[in-house]
């Protein structure tokens, strides 16, 4: 069974509640199953906790998620004293099979629907940014505000804070053993810098001062994807600020970005977004030519 907790970019978790609790005596985790997720933080003291078989001390400024359905429980071994906040929550439905696992890359600056169907991978244990107390803290105060759509309001911002634990998670693995990441992120800083150019898989190795293989093979661990495919997406992200802040027609913004073909990149584009670009353009607002302006 697999007992990571996963988000996913296009729905936020539906809150339950959010608590705070101090015990003044030895303490013991309940015993229980339960149908919803767990987000457990201890600002002050400890606390033990076992899922399954795997037991766990969180002390002060860690945190634990514990999976629903899963058996969890504590032995008298809460010192009192300990101050602890929860979250309860639900996400969506676990049967999902068709949601990537690396996000979008950075430097993609327009996305279709499918760009939002990723997952996003909970740590499961660890240490919280500070801050942490007096923002959950604030969760809690909004949580017991009365006002329209609260419960929406407090889905909304849990997510933002999860979101925020994962990055920030993310970033510490990466500090660590990351070099595949950083690789990706100088990769795509390179492709960037020549998004108008055909791609040269030897000039990139080169800049790099790496082998190629060694470099493709690593991006696409790091990424999900080959770098061809990045660059790809690069022009096209490149070719729709073109078309919605240029005068160019689709033929020079074609031409312009290395496709001579205006019919074969109209494929590409429409492989993308779904649309050919033509089409795409007609979606905007277009700024007037200069011999319009000049009228």
């Amino acid at each position: 069974m697999n007992y990571a907790i996963e988000l996913t970019a296009d729905r936020f978790p539906l809150i339950r509640d959010i608590g705070w609790n101090r015990t003044d005596r030895l303490y013991s985790h309940p015993d229980r199953i339960l149908d919803y997720h767990v987000f457990l933080y201890v600002s002050r003291g400890s606390m033990q906790v076992v899922e399954e078989d795997a037991a766990f001390v969180v002390r002060e400024g860690e945190f634990l998620f514990l999976h629903k359905g899963l058996h969890h429980w504590g032995l008298p071994l809460t010192p009192p004293g300990t101050e602890w906040y929860w979250i309860h929550f639900n996400t969506g439905p676990e049967e999902r099979t068709d949601y990537k696992e690396h996000p979008p890359l950075p430097g993609i600056d327009y996305y279709t629907p499918d760009h939002y169907r990723y997952q996003i991978p909970l740590p499961k244990y660890g240490t919280a940014d500070p801050g942490t107390e007096e923002r959950l803290a604030s969760l809690l105060a909004g949580l017991q505000e009365p006002g329209s759509h609260r419960m929406t309001r407090t889905s909304l911002s849990v997510y933002s804070f999860l979101l925020d634990l994962h990055t920030s998670a993310s970033h510490a693995a990466n500090g660590a053993v990351g070099s595949g990441s950083r690789l990706a992120d100088r990769v795509m800083a390179y492709l960037s810098s020549r998004v108008e150019e055909p791609y040269d898989g030897v000039k990139l190795a080169a800049h790099l001062n790496m082998n190629y293989s060694y470099v493709s093979s690593s991006f696409k661990k790091a990424t999900g994807q080959s770098i061809i495919a990045a660059h790809t997406r690069l022009k096209l992200n490149m070719a729709v600020k073109l078309i919605r802040h240029s005068t160019l027609n689709i033929a020079e913004i074609s031409e312009r970005l290395g496709y001579q073909n205006p019919f074969y990149f109209s494929r590409v584009f429409k492989k993308i977004f779904g649309e050919p670009p033509s089409a795409y353009a007609r979606q905007f607002y277009q700024p007037q030519s200069k011999e319009k302006e000049g009228e």
